[in-house]
């Protein structure tokens, strides 16, 4: 009967160590996926973003022209791979900039400095729908206990870009 119970013991100790194991393993090959949806505008004090607005049924943000921010939430210890900016493009040129940063949660002095992981910028053809990709990611590991993370989309102006999305690799 001892023997019994103690096998029980064990293999239930093992079960939970290889969960533990399990869950602390960095995720890999997923995309978080933000649509205009997930963003708000920054300088709205400014008049920016004056008649924006998200069209969920094209799922697009419409003049978008200023500065956007979403949160970015990433399991810990995960590797970030590639930075992935989406719009419709009405005009040959049209220009919007995706950049992912962290900022550290605590500063010695004053309020700590936000740190680029990542920016890429579109450079869009008339009438397309275009993403955009950049795998040059500085510092790409998420460390949640630190740091925070967020996107910043900028439109710097209304010619003719719908703001679709951004995707972070993992």
């Amino acid at each position: 009967m001892k023997r019994r119970i103690g096998c029980v013991v064990v293999g239930f100790l093992s079960l939970v160590l290889s969960l533990q194991t399990a869950s602390a393993a960095p995720v890999k090959g997923e995309r978080l996926n933000l649509t205009g949806a997930a963003f708000i505008c920054i300088n709205a004090a400014q008049a920016g973003c004056p008649q924006a607005a998200f069209d969920p049924a094209l799922g697009f943000l419409t003049n978008a022209q200023g500065t956007w921010v979403a949160n970015v939430a990433l399991p810990g210890q995960t590797v970030v791979t590639a930075l992935t900016l989406c719009g419709n493009f009405n005009e040959v040129g049209s220009s919007i900039t995706a950049t992912l940063e962290s900022i550290p949660l605590t500063a010695t002095v004053g309020f700590p400095s936000a740190v680029p992981m990542a920016s890429i910028q579109s450079t869009g053809a008339s009438d397309q729908t275009q993403c955009f990709t950049t795998t040059k990611i500085t510092h790409p590991i998420i460390v949640n206990k630190d740091n925070q993370y967020y996107v910043v989309v900028v439109v710097p102006d209304n010619d003719g870009v719908n703001f679709t999305s951004v995707q972070i690799k993992y």
